[in-house]
C-alpha cells in the first residue's frame, strides 16, 4: 500500500504542491465554504501528509488566506465572462452603454454568489475583499496575474465619467453605493433560494440594480 501513495506524492516534487493544495482548499471551500477548509483532509486529498503542507505553509490561518485570494480571482475571472457574454447586448449610445456595463458588473458579482455560495462566502474571508474600493488604488491583476472584482467596478464608474454620466467627485459614493448593494444582494438572495422562484430572483436584481443606476445616473 505504501507504494501507490509515494507514487502519488512523486507528482508534486517541483514545487507545484502549493498550487495542488489551494486547489484543493477550492474544492472544499466550493462544497462547503471557508469552514470545510481544513488543511490535514486537503493534504490527505493530495496525498501527501500535514506536514508536508505545513512546509509551505506556517499555519491553517496563512492557507485559508491563499485559497480566499484565489476564490477572489476567480470571482473576478467569472465577473469577466459574464461581461464577455452581454457585450453584443450593449445599446449603440456611449452614455446608455456604459450605464448597462455597470448593471452587468453588478449582476455579475450577484450571479457568481448564487451560483458559486462556498466560493463567494471565501472569497469574502479575505480582509482585502471587503475593503472600499477606493479610485486611486490599485485595481490592477492579483497574485496570479487576473483582475479582481474592483477592478471591474471601478472600470465601469470611470466609464460613467467619460461618457458625463457620472461626475469625477461622486466616484467614492457611487463606489460605495455599488458596492453596498451587490453584496447585500449577493448575501441575502441564497438565504431566500426556498422562498423565491430562480425567475423571481432574477427580476428582484433587475429592479434593485434599475434604482441604484437611476439614482445614480438620473
Amino acid at each position: 500500500m505504501a507504494r501507490p501513495t509515494g507514487e502519488r506524492r512523486s507528482t508534486y516534487h517541483h514545487g507545484n504542491l502549493r498550487l495542488a493544495l489551494i486547489d484543493a482548499g477550492m474544492g472544499l471551500a466550493s462544497t462547503g465554504g471557508p469552514e470545510a477548509v481544513v488543511l490535514r483532509e486537503v493534504a490527505r486529498s493530495v496525498g501527501v501528509t500535514a506536514n508536508a503542507a505545513y512546509r509551505h505553509f506556517d499555519t491553517l490561518s496563512e492557507f485559508k488566506r491563499a485559497v480566499a485570494l484565489k476564490a477572489l480571482t476567480e470571482m473576478g475571472a467569472a465577473i469577466a465572462a459574464h461581461l464577455d457574454r452581454v457585450v453584443v447586448a450593449e445599446p449603440n449610445d456611449p452614455r446608455a452603454a456604459a450605464i448597462a456595463h455597470l448593471r452587468e458588473v453588478g449582476r455579475g458579482y450577484v450571479l457568481f454568489a448564487l451560483e458559486e455560495p462556498g466560493l463567494f462566502r471565501m472569497a469574502m474571508s479575505e480582509p482585502s475583499a471587503l475593503a472600499l474600493p477606493a479610485p486611486d488604488a490599485d485595481h490592477g491583476p492579483d497574485w496570479d496575474g487576473r483582475p479582481k472584482p474592483d477592478h471591474y467596478l471601478m472600470a465601469a464608474l470611470d466609464r460613467l465619467v467619460e461618457v458625463e454620466a457620472l461626475s469625477p467627485e461622486s466616484v467614492p459614493g457611487a463606489a460605495l453605493a455599488c458596492w453596498a448593494t451587490a453584496h447585500g444582494l449577493s448575501t441575502l438572495l441564497p438565504n431566500l433560494s426556498t422562498a423565491m422562484s430562480s425567475d423571481e430572483r432574477q427580476a428582484g436584481i433587475d429592479a434593485v440594480l434599475d434604482i441604484l443606476l437611476k439614482g445614480l445616473t438620473g
